[in-house]
Parts: structure tokens; sequence; C-alpha cells
């Protein structure tokens, strides 16, 4: 008979709100697989590669904003869960992880499969956990049910994050032939109130007190979720308050924030320094935003996390206000005096302001006009498919970045605020691994038709992506094949160097036609600017198959066009 304690252990899981399970195979999760398949709560997909199954799991936590468990074997299976794992650790994406275990005793004694599991993923999980190999006495029944409420509430309190349970199994592992197992309502669930962190009248007031001091404020946003209620908010402050608000491409702020900072931001631009810098969200994709912020530092920096992990991205932190940004700016936006803070007193300089629009105007025009130039048409390069490919995206879609050039390209040209396009990007660890992955599980959870924009290298490193049998008919993916890790080209240090093309580019001549065969894509293959503009709209058709747009291009002239890009403004 499979294990009641086990079956009770995915009970807890659909009780608590985990509706969706990725399982690699493998004979000692068996009693695992088992359980979860046969929950009729719960929907299970087999996916054999473990690090593609993992970053398919996060792809579809981000979209279902509800924890994904994944579930493997014993031994190295459990490692390649290590890069999704750390991704969603550093975007704090709710993950359960499910990893079946030998006893203790048969560590290290040349038995197959057995590996130090216990604490495997270090830091990069919110907390471990693991279950004693005792089924049968009541307390250690209790100890299972109550380590699986506890990971369960940790993975999906504020911050979000990954949790690790590792669960040691003895044979056997498998029911019986015809033998039903029963999911009955013994199994335990122990709730967690939900609570909003709030500031007392006062702090509020000092903070609304210390806001009206300043003349330049800078709002930025990291990488967060698509948030409509906060956009409107952020809006207004910036319409009415002309208080700057900035965000990357990933920030989805919404609406028409400054965004082309990458192309007009210079260390020197001291008139765009800030006197109270507030941030929130993750990660910056602009190396030039965190370049200018750090050196012209904020007289303070306010930033907004829930967290407690001390974040001082721009080396200028003065305060942390653990509230949410919806909270906050809502809070702050209701009790701003406007004839005080417009027409107060003192009276306000407003060049700040008017500084940082006239920079972002003017960015919009020069990339308007240089993408209009007739050499794109002469020298077909991968930067102008970009810019032709997000200009044409239908409203309302979801977008993937893969790291590397295609998130920088895109951060260049930005995506118009107005088609409400919601983009994501593995910028927690900024790796290429897992990029098609993540987008194929983001595809898996969203009706919307989801766009992967990714260079070469890394489709290829994570080609597994494609290697299951629920490829969604809502997928899309734009591979830029420049034959090698272009970007090096476009770095100083080993653009210079004689080891390039070998150690840095990793110069290859694959392409993706048998790919997309073996998958079942439909295929386009893009040599041309005609190529680009006859196909892109059979592309872009929500109707069909998933679908798989291959844009070729050299890799030395894609280099000297974003040179000129970036030197022309």
């Amino acid at each position: 008979m499979l294990l009641q304690p086990i079956i009770n252990l995915i009970d807890i899981l659909a009780k608590k709100g985990v509706k969706n399970a990725i399982i690699s195979p493998g004979s000692r999760n068996a009693p695992l697989t088992i359980a979860l398949v046969r929950h009729p709560e719960i929907e299970t997909k087999s996916i054999s590669d473990e690090r593609s199954a993992a970053f398919i799991a996060m792809g579809m936590a981000q979209n279902l904003k509800q924890p994904v468990a994944i579930c493997c074997t014993s031994g190295s299976a459990a490692y390649n869960y290590a890069p999704a794992v750390a991704e969603a650790f550093f975007q704090e994406i709710p993950l359960i992880i499910l990893t079946a275990d030998r006893p203790k005793e048969w560590i290290h004694q040349h038995d197959g499969q057995t590996i130090y599991q216990t604490d495997i993923f270090g830091k990069h999980v919110k907390q471990s956990f693991e279950v004693g190999s005792d089924y049968s006495h009541p307390d250690s029944i209790w100890h299972i049910e109550r380590t699986i409420n506890h990971a369960v509430n940790l993975a999906k309190s504020h911050p979000q994050g990954p949790v690790h349970i590792n669960i040691p199994l003895r044979e056997p592992f498998y029911p019986s032939e015809n033998e039903e197992i029963a999911f009955n309502n013994q199994s335990r669930v122990i709730e967690v109130l939900e609570t909003e962190k709030t500031l007392s009248k006062e702090t509020l007031h000092e903070i609304l007190t210390r806001f009206q001091d300043f003349d330049n404020i800078l709002i930025a946003g990291g990488q967060a979720e698509k948030d409509e209620d906060l956009s409107k908010i952020l809006e207004k402050l910036q319409d009415e308050f002309q208080v700057v608000c900035l965000g990357d491409t990933i920030s989805n702020l919404g609406f028409e924030a400054i965004s082309k900072h990458d192309i007009f931001l210079k260390p020197e631009n001291e008139n765009l320094r800030p006197e109270l810098l507030i941030t929130f969200g993750k990660s910056f994709i602009s190396k030039g935003l965190k370049t200018f912020l750090r050196k012209n530092k904020a007289i303070e920096h306010w930033h907004l996390q829930v967290g407690e992990h001390l974040i001082d991205t721009f080396q200028s932190l003065t305060k942390i206000i653990p509230i949410t940004p919806l909270t906050f700016f809502t809070k702050l936006y209701e009790d701003l005096d406007f004839d005080k803070f417009k027409n107060g007193e003192i009276e306000r300089n407003e060049d700040f302001y008017n500084d940082w629009i006239t920079q972002e105007r003017k960015a919009n025009i020069y990339i308007e006009r240089f993408f209009a130039d007739k050499i794109h048409q002469e020298k077909f390069n991968e930067f102008y498919a970009i810019k032709f490919l997000i200009d044409s995206l239908p409203d309302n879609c979801q977008v993937h970045l893969a790291n590397s050039m295609a998130v920088r390209y895109a951060n260049f040209i930005g995506f118009d605020s107005k088609k409400q396009i919601e983009v994501f990007a593995n910028r927690g660890t900024s790796g290429i691994d897992g990029c098609v992955s993540t987008a194929v599980g983001q595809a898996l959870s969203t009706d919307k038709l989801v766009f992967l924009f990714v260079g070469d290298v890394a489709f290829f490193y994570d080609h597994n992506a494609l290697w299951n049998r629920y490829l969604p008919n809502n997928l899309r993916i734009i591979l830029l094949n420049n034959h090698g890790g272009g970007i090096f080209r476009m770095i100083d240090g080993p653009s210079k160097q004689p080891e390039l093309g070998d150690y840095f580019e990793t110069v290859q001549s694959m392409n993706a036609q048998n790919n997309a065969q073996d998958a079942d894509l439909e295929y386009f293959k893009v040599n041309s600017v005609i190529d680009l503009k006859k196909y892109s709209e059979s592309f872009l058709l929500s109707s069909g198959k998933s679908k798989l747009m291959e844009i070729e291009t050299d890799s030395v002239l894609n280099t000297e066009i974003f040179k000129q890009f970036k030197g022309g403004f």
C-alpha cells in the first residue's frame, strides 16, 4: 500500500492552493508522483529534464501568482533544480521543491543515486525542511504534516520564494496493481492569517513633510509584476506633482514614465541628479542608471521593501520603508497637499522634471530616426529586427526577454505603454540557462500570446525546453541567431582579446530548423528585411500552433550597428 502520510502530504499541498506540479520521472519519487498525479485537484505534467522542469514551473508560478510544486528522484536530479531555484529566490517566486531521498544510513555507502541532499540549495531557498523516514509513528506523521504546512506558508509569505522539502523514502515505493489510494479529510491544514504592514501616523507625517522639502524627486521602479493600480497612482504623481517616475522595460510601469534613460543618461548629467530617490521592485537592467546614481548620489534614498534583507543597489540608501509600493504611493498621493506642494510659500524649481522629460522626448525621436535610416534595409541586423517585431506586437500579450543582448536591445527600444504588454525576464541571477523553459511555463499558464526574444546561445543551451509534449499553441519564439555570443563583441574587454572567437563569443554554425521540426513548431527563416516583413504577419497571428522565427544575422555587422546607435545620441 502507498504510504498514507505521503498521500496526506500531497493533500495538504492541494488544500493550501498548490494546484500545479511538474514531475521529473524517477523511481525513488514514485510515491510522491503517484499521489500528485492521482490527486483530483492537482494538474501535473511530466518533464524529463529537471533543469528545464524547474524553470517551467517557475514561469507558471509567475503567471499564476501561486506556488507550483516540482518533484524529482534522489541524487543528481535535485542538483539540476539549482539554477531555477536560485532565480526563483532572487525574483521572489514561490516554488515547492519536493526531492525524494535515500534513508540517511545509505549516504556515502556506494549505493546508487545517493548524495548529500539536506540543505542542498543553501541560502537560495527561504528554508530547507526534511521529514524523517519513519512513516508509522503518530509523532512522525504529526511532524510531516506540520512541516508541509510550515513550508507552504513560508513560500507564500512576503517576500515569497522557494522552499525545499527533502523526503527520505524506503522501499516498497509502489501500490499493488489496481489499488486505490484515498485522499481523505484527515490531513490537517494550518493557516496563517494575512496582515498588512502599515506605518504609524507619526511616521507618515514625518515622511510626507520630508518629501515636500525636496524639489528634485525621482521614483525608480526595478523589476516588478504588472500592477494597474500602482501604475495609476504613479502616473498621477508624475502628471499632477511633476515627480519623475522611471522604470526599465521589466518594471512594467504601464504608463508613459521615463524609460529611455539607457540612451541619454551619462554620469556627467549632474542636472538630472535627484535630491530624493525613492525605489521599489527588484533588479534594474540599465548599467547606465546604476552608474549614474552611484556617482550622483541622492541626499536621501528611500527603498520600499517588505523583506528584511538590506538592499543598497545605488550605494546611497538612507531609509527602508517596509510596506508595499501600492500602499506607500497611494497614501502619499492621498495626503499630499496640492496647493502647498505646487503653490506654497517657497516656489518649487521644476527644472529637474523638465530636464528629464526633455531628454526622454529627444531619446524617443532619436530612436525613430535611427531605425528609419536606409542603412537597415541595406545591412540587415538583429537590432532592427527586434525593433520591427516589438512595434508589431499585439496588445495585451506577454513577452519574455532572454538574458544577454535580447533584454538589452529591448530595454533601449521599449514597449508602447498603450499596448499593455507585460514583460518578464530572468533577472534574478541574469543567467541564460532556463530562458526558453521559463517562457514555456508562462505560455502554459495563460491564454495570452507569449513572445520569447532569445539569442542563439541561450536558445541552444536550453533547447530541452521543447523536449516535452505540452508545448502550447500560444508560444512564439523569436530566435536571434548570430552564430555566437554576440554580446562579447560589444563589451570593450573581451572584444579586444585574441581569444574572442573561441573562448568568449563561442562561434557556432547551428540553426534551429531541426529543433522546430522535432518539437512540431511552425518554422520561419529570416535572412533579410524582405523576409522579416513577408513572414511577420503569419508569425504574429494568434491562430495556429506554436511558432519559431529564426533571424539569422552577422555578429560583426550587429556590433557595428549597435555602436553607431549608442554613439549617435
